[in-house]
């Protein structure tokens, strides 16, 4: 596709990107990697994905690690206790085989790959390849990863990279209400705040305003098939029964999309005013020293009687701008035996 030439073209072609991992189109985005943690989970991104894949008839299957309510309709693979890592693919493979296009949600990904050992290679060819659907997975990155018994895998990539390198799109998830303060704090030249386990507070994993109600921020990282990467950066709101038409039928949960709710964070309101910085409740108006910084109407006087170096030199003309004015003083001692040599 040719690169926007206008605000107007850029932002279509943007919120299409978006709109087409979110509507799971064949294609757009094989396997989708969503980066979450205790400050911004990615249930409601998840939730949109469901509802989504619902209204259009694709069978949704959750790969359950730690989810315990699904939609009647979704068809859940549980995943966790004694199941091993073959059990699972093949509870996957029998949830794919009866329906033609699918989509594969999988709530933790560092335990299908550090725990249950899930080759992520086999559930890509299995899921992607075979069925032609499209895999989802969810890691959370304030899970820090277990250090190897044994010296074998030292030099091994982590789950967290290498899921990095097979992704097709990658999605993390922020709180608004952070990244307003963030926002608010660059604004002023100030430190941007640190949230949750960044902030390296000893007993503090979740900061006040977390998984802010009014939606969610999404910094999306597109991985085309040329290589070159786009990245943009949205907000989600939560949906509502107004987005979407009504069922067609007993069978159908929801209807279809009325039109896209998704926005590029630049046209959030909140985002855009410039009274975000006051948000930024750490930072005082004025800055805090322990002296005036400001000068009087005399000082400021003073200093511009002061006659700098050099003043009265650079006023001569010709080869006379170096010369050195100097008037001695009575306390200075004029050596002419001196002054000769």
């Amino acid at each position: 596709m040719p690169r926007p030439i206008n605000a107007v073209q850029y932002q279509r072609h943007a919120i299409q990107l978006i709109s087409s991992v979110l509507n799971t189109r064949a294609n757009a985005s094989p396997f989708t990697l969503i980066l979450d943690d205790l400050n911004q989970r990615a249930i409601p991104f998840l939730q949109q994905l469901v509802i989504r894949a619902l209204s259009r008839n694709i069978n949704v299957v959750i790969v359950s690690f730690e989810s315990t309510r699904f939609q009647p309709a979704v068809r859940n693979v549980s995943a966790w206790g004694n199941r091993t890592a073959a059990t699972i693919l093949a509870d996957i493979e029998q949830a794919l085989s009866d329906r033609k296009e699918s989509l594969v949600i999988i709530d933790s990904m560092y335990d299908a790959v550090a725990t249950k050992n899930i080759d992520t290679s086999t559930l890509f060819n299995l899921v992607v390849m075979k069925y032609t659907s499209n895999l989802v997975g969810v890691y959370h990155t304030d899970v820090l990863p277990e250090p190897s018994a044994s010296g074998a895998d030292a030099y091994a990539p982590q789950p967290l990279e290498l899921l990095k390198f097979m992704a097709t799109s990658i999605i993390t998830c922020r709180s608004l209400s952070h990244v307003l303060a963030a926002k608010a704090a660059r604004e002023r030249s100030l430190a941007e705040p640190t949230f949750g386990m960044q902030s390296g507070a000893e007993g503090i994993v979740q900061c006040l305003h977390a998984n802010d109600q009014r939606g969610i921020v999404l910094e999306a990282e597109f991985r085309r098939k040329s290589g070159r990467p786009e990245s943009e950066t949205y907000f989600l709101r939560p949906g509502r029964d107004s987005d979407f038409h009504q069922p067609v039928g007993p069978q159908q949960l929801y209807g279809t999309l009325k039109q896209e709710f998704v926005i590029l964070l630049e046209q959030h309101p909140a985002f855009a005013n410039k009274d975000a910085v006051g948000m930024v409740v750490a930072a005082d108006d004025e800055m805090e020293t322990s002296f005036n910084l400001g000068l009087t109407d005399k000082q400021k006087a003073a200093r511009e009687g002061v006659v700098l170096p050099y003043f009265d030199a650079q006023k001569q003309e010709g080869g006379e701008g170096g010369r050195i004015l100097y008037d001695m003083g009575e306390e200075d001692d004029f050596d002419e035996e001196e002054d000769e040599i």
